[in-house]
């Protein structure tokens, strides 16, 4: 572990994702992503979901935990210590980032979703008969095909790595460690499969003995997901990185992609970066709480009561962070006072959203008309999230609405700050210190002369893409935005 976690420190680690090839930490010229198929995909996921948007909030189990989000290891000879497998809500029928890298010896191309509310690492392997058959084309990656691997090692139950993932469920430490996981909590998204030891490769840089999961069976449109949580088997755990960050670019950004850093490199790139502590949840140690302290629109601070945002003894409440759920959900009462003080500030009559799952539409022909107020989020120690409008409306072609991407969590859950709100931002994860530091890295123009209305249909960054010194290793790869279920 030492030896690993000193290469990865002297690499500096830096993954970056775009929609072309990176090049000394840069997009290449051309061959630049079109924002149009995107948001077609986004309103393709909203249409598939308007009638179970609430569905795909993480439920509360386990006596208020908001879910432990890991699976559950099964004897692999399906013994009856065995069971149906643990509910993992997130990754699955949303918006999510794809990143590609190396497993075994002689290296193999697998992806994997990104995911900050998961601490698992799994991928197809050549055994899985059922893998991919409804996985869209962009997930759908050649599977790992193990046998070929020199440096491949199987987990025994007996194995720590075994009982991290979940203990007394094997029938004798000799067996292998076998995992099955349900996503979303049906039968829709599942994956089962043995544990494995195998070399990780990011560009040159190699990490020996990562703990993943090999997937022998899935369901679904999950081929593979990169767990970022907490949890002991995530990929920040297991290699012991104490800072990462990512940033999702907008869809019309002009000179720079989405990317995620690792390490040292994991560091603000303006001087406007502020932080908010992170917060420790006992009854869901793998996902990143932040504390909400208000909701600002127009630069007024909401009528929101103190303590509404704010994570409960018992593991209820708080505030998530996710980016494979592009919608926001916020508490109940405080998304009433936020829907209130949006649509007296527009002053339209709305219109029925219910075909996209979201609450405040308007037809773009009206909202055209009107001012869009802006919106601000507010955390403790006084750090504020400047939001564009792209950041909570979206504009479906369609149908001709625009909406709200907020709404409110389901009764009992907290609130969750999904992927559209971060777009734009530099989200940087101190986990070493315990706080969220974070930037805006957009700078939107302003309106054109006349208009009452306030948008960023066009965007430039007020700061230059990541760059890299000769220590970094800059790693080939692509982003996908894939919104499930098109």
């Amino acid at each position: 572990m030492a030896d690993r976690i000193t290469v990865l420190a002297i690499a500096l680690l830096v993954l970056i994702l775009s929609p072309q090839m990176a090049v000394q930490g840069k997009p290449a010229a051309g061959n630049t992503a079109s924002p149009r198929p995107k948001q077609q995909q986004l309103g393709n996921f909203f249409k598939k979901h308007g009638s179970d948007m609430a569905g795909l909030f993480p439920r509360h189990r386990n006596g208020g935990s908001s879910g432990s989000y890991s699976g559950q290891a099964v004897p692999a000879d399906g013994g009856e210590n065995g069971g149906g497998g643990q509910s993992q809500d997130p990754a699955t029928n949303t918006g999510m980032y794809v990143l590609s890298f190396s497993v075994g010896t002689p290296p193999q191309v697998v992806t994997g979703v990104l995911d900050i509310t998961s601490d698992f690492v799994w991928m197809q392997c050549s055994a899985c008969a059922t893998c991919g058959a409804d996985a869209p084309a962009a997930t759908s990656a050649p599977p790992f095909y193990a046998f070929l691997s020199s440096t491949i090692r199987e987990v025994r139950c007996a194995n720590r790595g075994c009982q991290r993932l979940v203990p007394q469920t094997c029938s004798a430490d000799d067996s292998p460690c076998g995992y099955s996981y349900v996503y979303g909590g049906g039968a829709a998204n599942t994956t089962a499969g043995l544990l494995a030891v195998d070399a990780f490769a990011f560009a040159t840089v190699r990490a020996d003995g990562v703990v993943f999961g090999c997937a022998v069976a899935t369901e679904g449109d999950i081929g593979g997901v990169i767990g970022l949580g907490r949890g002991e088997l995530s990929l920040v755990s297991q290699l012991q990185i104490g800072r990462f960050s990512y940033y999702l670019a907008p869809d019309d950004a002009v000179d720079v992609g989405s990317f995620i850093l690792f390490l040292d490199d994991a560091k603000p790139r303006t001087s406007r970066a502020v932080s908010t502590p992170l917060v420790a949840n006992r009854a869901s140690r793998s996902l990143y709480y932040v504390e909400l302290a208000g909701i600002r629109v127009d630069g007024e601070d909401l009528a929101i009561p103190r303590g509404t945002f704010d994570l409960q003894a018992d593991g209820s409440g708080g505030v998530v962070l996710s980016i494979t759920i592009p919608v926001t959900f916020l508490d109940a009462g405080a998304y009433k006072v936020v829907r209130q003080a949006m649509a007296s500030k527009i002053g339209l009559r709305a219109a029925d959203g219910s075909e996209l799952g979201l609450d405040l539409c308007y037809t773009s022909e009206s909202l055209a008309t009107a001012k869009v107020p802006s919106m601000a989020l507010v955390f403790a120690g006084g750090a504020v999230m400047e939001l564009e409008m792209g950041n909570y409306f979206y504009m479906d072609s369609t149908t001709g609405l625009e909406c709200l991407t907020i709404l409110p969590s389901p009764a009992g859950d907290g609130s969750l700050l999904g992927s559209l709100i971060q777009v734009g931002t530099h989200m940087i994860y101190d986990i070493s210190g315990s706080r969220l530091v974070f930037e805006s890295l957009e700078q939107a123009p302003p309106p054109p002369s006349g208009s009452s209305r306030q948008s960023s249909r066009r965007r430039s960054s007020s700061a230059p893409p990541p760059l890299t010194s000769p220590a970094v290793v800059v790693i080939h790869l692509m982003l996908v935005v894939v919104y499930m279920f098109l």
